[in-house]
């Protein structure tokens, strides 16, 4: 995360606003630091398992329960709700030749 954020920054560009957190108290501290709403993830588990969006602390404090029941460390983001997302999946060789396999929205 650090590198690619280090990468986006390095060309001009922003990143949203993101936390790691490995105790409710940091994850709480983070969603603060950030502003509500916040996007609240499980770390390590590729969506799902308590993920969720917090308006507030009460809703905060149930994401993070749930997401702590899943996982060690939780991930807190800015929300970004309204954006359009766009994946690209790029496979690339020994020689540094590059092919877009496909886009996702």
């Amino acid at each position: 995360r650090d590198v690619f954020k280090a990468g986006v920054e390095s060309i001009g560009e922003q990143c949203a606003l993101s936390a790691c957190a490995d105790t409710v108290e940091d994850a709480k501290k983070a969603a603060k630091e950030i502003g509500f709403p916040v996007l609240v993830r499980a770390a390590f588990a590729l969506g799902g398992l308590g993920s969720g969006f917090a308006s507030n602390e009460e809703e905060l404090d149930v994401l993070l329960e749930r997401a702590f029941a899943n996982s060690s460390q939780v991930i807190i983001d800015e929300c970004l709700k309204g954006w359009k997302e766009l994946e690209y999946e790029v496979m690339r060789d020994s020689k540094d030749n590059c092919l877009v396999v496909c886009n996702m929205e």
